[in-house]
């Protein structure tokens, strides 16, 4: 249940009347579908602000605008900054718009744990308050897709009724109709499970309702909102009504005009043409016009293939769709022509994911890597508090000795002084006690340096113990990363591999997750073992995409560099891990891992 970019975009209540206004003219282009207008508009208002604040949220929007366009290196950077200038103004309403950017693009790398973890951040500095009713909107949905994926139904409850709460606080209808649509899917899922009718009352009930604020509002729902309410009853209609067959095609074909009405205005995503077709052709398939059903695919397929931009995915499933209806009309040649095409659409539809698997790749690298230099500056920051707890008892402890030290000199003093007047009254004594004198007075100053080495020794120990403590800490962590890399190494065997290339060639998202995970973090201390010289940050990120598979055309597009530049950069890997010109780089890497 993605959380639709008009909607992850918050609205803010600390930040100047100027800044305000451009977020108000961004939500009206995403209401219009005029997203490729939001970026100069954000770049123009980034320029014209110093308000630590203002940039939180402008940074903010522009981090989930790049995400929204799968170009997840760009939204990490900005990202960044709106981080660091949350920080900088002090204000919970900025940081927590921060976090929302942070849960949104961890959501688009496929970590709901960590989308959570930055939700929950989120809500907690906005709770108790009345602030920023749509940031917390964004952050409850961010929530309740995180908990779908989950299939937790408590907690997607919890969450979508707190966004449909907050949706009307803060009197923005295409929020509302959103969370409408969330909950009727909810609703829809749990009738899958349990096939008791009122679910799917419910899940028509709130579709209705979606659909009715767009017919009371008109200009106030977003395109794309309305056109997947439309989808959503037309397809109501195909999976679930019990009405009879023509009213039910009847009820369809009228939502799925309407859609069709606003895509052909341009006003919606273009890639929902694709399920207006579809459902028409479902449609044609219960009639058992093949035909037909095959016309309606090819004029989705045709209207999707003259918007710009590709659509692998969606045309991929359309030829999918194309081949079943060819082999139940007994047309293996038009079958085996569309079967042929979903082949070369699935290449490319891989290709293009393996590019985007880099800058998952590289996003997290990048993350883990800050995140291991707030936690050595943390651990830093902990040792010199300790040490200065350290020398403050030190300092109590010779503060104390000193003044026991006058005071026993001030005994000392007032008992010489009695000493003195005694030796007067008893002379015939003045010797031995002389001599008594003396025996205590060399008692005392032994005494006295006892304590100085004893408290020295103490002093000595307690350094000790502390250098010692953070030995062991940084031995733990060793030994802990040691062990992860024991668990995660192993060989890698024939079948072990095909089955990753089947994976990936399925496209299958969990899988490729999967891999990133057992490539990542200990691939690279891997490769330090493997290398002859030592390797740069650039040698690494070589290596992980030379080990994905991807060749030097898929590289250079990547990095930016000529292909030349990629071969010439494989030779010199090559000569950092000693292997001679006829061996093979990437099977070199993809080998045996070092013990």
């Amino acid at each position: 249940m993605a959380l639709l970019f008009s909607c992850c975009l918050c609205r803010a209540q600390y930040i100047f009347s100027s800044t305000q206004q451009v977020l108000d003219r961004v939500e009206q282009l995403q209401l219009r579908n005029k997203g490729q207008e939001v970026l100069p508009v954000l770049d123009d208002a980034i320029h014209s602000t110093q308000s630590p604040a203002d940039l939180a949220y402008l940074y903010a929007y522009k981090s989930s605008w790049y995400v929204s366009q799968d170009s997840l290196l760009q939204g990490k950077r900005f990202l960044d900054l709106s981080l660091e200038n949350a920080a900088q103004s002090g204000r919970n309403t900025s940081k927590a718009i921060a976090y929302r950017a942070k849960a949104f693009l961890n959501n688009a790398l496929g970590q709901p744990d960590a989308v959570i973890e930055d939700a929950l951040a989120g809500l907690k500095l906005l709770d108790g308050t009345d602030d920023d009713p749509v940031t917390k909107y964004a952050l409850n949905y961010l929530l309740y897709g995180a908990y779908s994926k989950w299939d937790d139904s408590k907690r997607m409850e919890r969450y979508i009724r707190a966004s449909a709460t907050y949706a009307v606080q803060a009197k923005n209808r295409s929020l509302q109709a959103n969370v409408s649509n969330g909950i009727s899917s909810m609703y829809q899922a749990r009738y899958r499970k349990t096939q008791e009718q009122h679910l799917l009352d419910s899940s028509f009930h709130y579709l209705s309702k979606s659909f009715a604020l767009n017919e009371q509002h008109p200009g106030k729902v977003s395109g794309n909102t309305f056109v997947i309410t439309c989808i959503n009853l037309a397809n109501y209609y195909l999976s679930f009504s019990t009405e009879d067959a023509a009213t039910k095609k009847r009820e369809a074909f009228r939502y799925l005009d309407l859609a069709e009405e606003k895509l052909q205005k341009r006003e919606a995503s273009a890639d929902m043409l694709v399920n207006v077709y579809g459902i028409k052709s479902s449609f044609a398939q219960q009639e058992g016009d093949l035909q037909l059903a095959e016309q309606y695919l090819l004029q989705g397929l045709n209207l999707l293939m003259g918007e710009k931009g590709n659509h692998y995915k969606l045309e991929y499933a359309i030829h999918e769709d194309l081949t079943k209806i060819a082999e139940k009309k007994d047309d293996l040649k038009a079958a085996l022509t569309y079967q042929k095409r979903s082949e070369v659409l699935l290449k490319k539809l891989f290709d293009e994911q393996q590019v985007l698997n880099a800058q998952k790749l590289e996003v997290q690298y990048e993350t883990e890597k800050k995140d291991q230099q707030l936690k050595l500056l943390e651990e830093r920051a902990a040792f010199r508090k300790t040490q200065n707890y350290l020398y403050g008892g030190i300092a109590a402890a010779l503060l104390f000795g000193l003044i026991f030290m006058f005071a026993s000199y001030h005994f000392k003093l007032k008992y010489a002084i009695e000493r003195e007047k005694k030796l007067a009254k008893e002379k015939e004594d003045a010797e031995d006690q002389a001599a008594w004198e003396l025996k205590i007075e060399k008692e005392e100053q032994a005494r006295l340096k006892a304590e100085q080495e004893l408290l020295h020794l103490k002093r000595q120990q307690l350094e000790k113990e502390a250098l010692a403590n953070s030995l062991i800490i940084e031995h733990k962590n060793d030994m802990l990363k040691q062990i992860q890399g024991k668990i995660q190494d192993g060989a890698a065997g024939d079948i072990q591999k095909l089955l990753k290339e089947e994976m990936l060639m399925r496209a299958d998202f969990e899988d490729i997750k999967m891999q990133i995970q057992e490539l990542h973090p200990t691939f690279f201390n891997q490769l330090s073992d493997k290398a002859v010289q030592k390797l740069t940050a650039l040698d690494l990120r070589y290596c992980a995409y030379i080990y994905l598979q991807m060749n030097t055309k898929q590289i250079a597009q990547v990095l930016h560099v000529e292909p030349q530049s990629v071969r010439m950069f494989k030779y010199r890997l090559k000569q950092k891990f000693g292997l001679r010109k006829d061996v093979d780089l990437e099977v070199f890497l993809r080998g045996p891992k070092p013990r």
